[in-house]
């Protein structure tokens, strides 16, 4: 639980350095060796699906494709902000979508009052940007980092949903062209992608029964060096597919070596369902004595399939070839 929000903004430790020399055989490992990301996880929200014997990259996408994720697969009616690109959202005080507009930006540009979008915690709607998206108030919406200033700012007005179906209007705070769209959910993904720039339906993420993790940047809470103070900080890290049915428990005992989880262990462990159980945490912040990241060896997963199969994951490493942001890591099943 968080018990005291700093309010500053970090940018990301974007430090390179000689490194140590890892795998640099595309992709397609067996698990029983360690697994690199051949994706770097600065650019791109890179999908993995486990196997038995295999972890496979099944979707790579680059950052700033979509606007808005509708939550569709499961029960539930949670609509995000693009975490990815650092964008987020704010309440208007309006409900006259047309008296929301350029002025409207300029009033609240500098207001405490904006929101962002945590992965970790986009399982849980009071921590989302746009949590109260079905009182009809005008939101206002920054695309994000991605993003041209003059194509930064949205406004954005939910009219209705039905169990299969959201409607809303949006239009660029310049422009005079309202555009009202219904969302049809599915139930053969977890969320449905719009763009904006595109004025569509957008694909992200794979079919909810093909992936369970994936490694992304996002805005996100993060722990600072001292114990329960949390500020949002640029960090990168790993997402499970939790509405896909994955579960994680997190086995952070520094006394519990990694080749000693078994099956035994396993089965007695209490998982959850919470998204940003892996998250980013498995590697410790630079230091300026220290200028590289270092994975926390303490830092050990289980991950429970749908199947019923257990897996152990480990990281081992971030670099490929000297450059940051290459995730190596080990993930075996328990058996």
């Amino acid at each position: 639980m968080r018990r005291t929000i700093l309010y500053f903004l970090f940018l990301p430790v974007l430090i390179t350095s000689c490194f140590k020399e890892i795998d640099t055989v595309v992709q397609y490992k067996t698990t029983e060796e360690i697994f690199t990301s051949q994706r770097d996880i600065y650019k791109n929200v890179t999908f993995f699906k486990i196997y038995e014997n295999t972890t496979q990259e099944v979707l790579n996408k680059p950052l700033g494709g979509w606007d808005l994720a509708f939550q569709s697969a499961k029960s539930g009616d949670i609509v995000l902000v693009n975490y990815t690109v650092s964008a987020k959202a704010i309440k208007t005080g309006r409900f006259d979508f047309s008296a929301v507009n350029k002025s409207t930006v300029n009033e609240l540009f500098n207001s405490d009052e904006w929101k962002f979008n945590d992965p970790a915690y986009s399982n849980i709607k009071d921590s989302v940007a746009l949590k109260d998206w079905e009182n009809k108030e005008v939101y206002l919406v920054n695309r994000g980092s991605s993003s041209v200033p003059e194509e930064a700012y949205y406004k954005i007005q939910f009219i209705s949903k039905t169990p299969e179906t959201y409607t809303f209007r949006y239009a660029h705070v310049e422009s005079t062209e309202v555009i009202e769209k219904t969302i049809n959910r599915t139930s053969s993904l977890a969320n449905v992608y719009f763009s904006f720039k595109e004025n569509e339906v957008v694909e992200h993420e794979p079919n909810i029964n093909e992936w369970e993790f994936y490694f992304a940047p996002y805005f996100g809470w993060f722990e600072t060096l001292t114990a329960g103070e949390y500020s949002p900080y640029n960090v990168t890290g790993a997402m499970i597919n939790n509405e896909g049915g994955v579960r994680v428990a997190q086995v952070f005992d520094g006394g519990i070596d990694y080749k000693d989880i078994d099956l035994t262990m396993a089965q007695s462990l209490t998982y959850s369902d919470w998204k940003g159980g892996i998250g980013s945490t498995w590697k410790k912040i630079p230091s300026i004595n220290n200028p590289v990241y270092l994975m926390d060896t303490d830092k050990k997963y289980v991950i429970k399939l749908k199947d019923g199969n257990y897996y152990k994951l480990r990281f081992l490493d971030y670099y490929l070839n000297g450059k940051q942001g290459y995730p190596s890591f080990e993930m075996l099943l328990i058996n």
